[in-house]
């Protein structure tokens, strides 16, 4: 029979199959390939030995959070609690395209914020590239339904940092998942993990992940993918003059002629720049 891997924990492997759950174990063979199975592998199984035989070639697979055959990435920040932060929403975005996986973004915790205009800015600029941007909250839920059928029949990820939201969100788009919801610790600054590994949830012929939170630095990146993977960026990249152009200074800048020509913003401009400073090249990460 063939399924999809759901989650992996203490060597058994949930699997779905024709609307069936099951508790399988793994050969030695598949264990010691190349690459360990994980949540999204789609596998042959032994219905009667309980055995998975066979693993089936991925067409996409992320380090975090670790998963494969995704579909679509929901990064999903709140706008407090931790407080909204545009260059992770970015860096994010950055991570999705260098894995070629598409994106949407979708917001927390809106109840929480008396002046949403940060917000809507930043909604605005992100629509204007391209993205769907979902708006929730506990207390308004009109959009629920347009989420629903955005992820119908999709293997969606949602991934961000802990404490933004992720099981709550998922609990308001279908009840029936009752995950597990994290507190935010004020002292801390950051929310408290419950979500310990990928777990994917049947969902409208789909499946909607669950990953525990992490953080930005956790997120392998380099000078050279933000310049060229940098949302909205990625269209214009190959037009720049300079083959390695990073959009600071260089001469003949598509991205930069782009922003000045207003199909661009600024804004997100000013982003890519802080978090390029953040950032190392590629050549200097190898030399260590």
């Amino acid at each position: 029979m063939n399924g999809k891997i759901l989650s992996i924990v203490g060597g058994i492997y949930k699997v779905y199959s024709n609307g069936h759950i099951y508790s399988l174990f793994s050969r030695g063979v598949i264990k010691h390939k190349s690459f360990s199975l994980c949540a999204g592998d789609n596998i042959e199984f032994n219905e009667n030995e309980n055995i998975i035989e066979r693993a089936y070639e991925r067409r996409n697979f992320l380090i975090r959070p670790r998963s494969a055959n995704v579909d679509l990435l929901v990064i999903t920040m709140s706008v407090v609690e931790p407080e909204l932060s545009p260059e992770l929403v970015y860096k994010f975005l950055t991570y999705a395209n260098l894995n070629r996986i598409p994106a949407a973004v979708l917001f927390t915790k809106l109840d929480k914020l008396a002046d949403t205009s940060k917000v809507d800015i930043l909604k605005s600029d992100l629509e204007k590239l391209g993205y769907k941007v979902f708006l929730i909250s506990c207390e308004n839920t009109e959009n629920l339904q347009e989420i629903r059928d955005f992820l119908s029949g999709k293997t969606t990820i949602i991934m961000g940092q802990t404490g933004v939201g992720k099981s709550t969100a998922i609990n308001l788009i279908d009840p029936h998942f009752n995950r597990k919801i994290g507190e935010y610790s004020e002292a801390l600054g950051r929310g408290k993990h419950q979500t310990k590994e990928v777990i994917l949830l049947p969902f409208k012929e789909g499946f909607i992940g669950d990953t525990p939170g992490f953080s930005s630095l956790e997120l392998d990146l380099y000078k050279e993918d933000l310049a060229q993977y940098f949302p909205g960026y990625e269209k214009y990249y190959l037009e720049c003059y300079f083959s390695n152009c990073l959009h600071q200074k260089e001469k003949e800048c598509k991205i930069k002629e782009e922003i000045e020509s207003g199909n661009l913003s600024k804004e997100g401009y000013e982003v890519y720049i802080k978090l390029l400073n953040q950032l190392e090249f590629k050549s200097q990460r190898y030399r260590k």
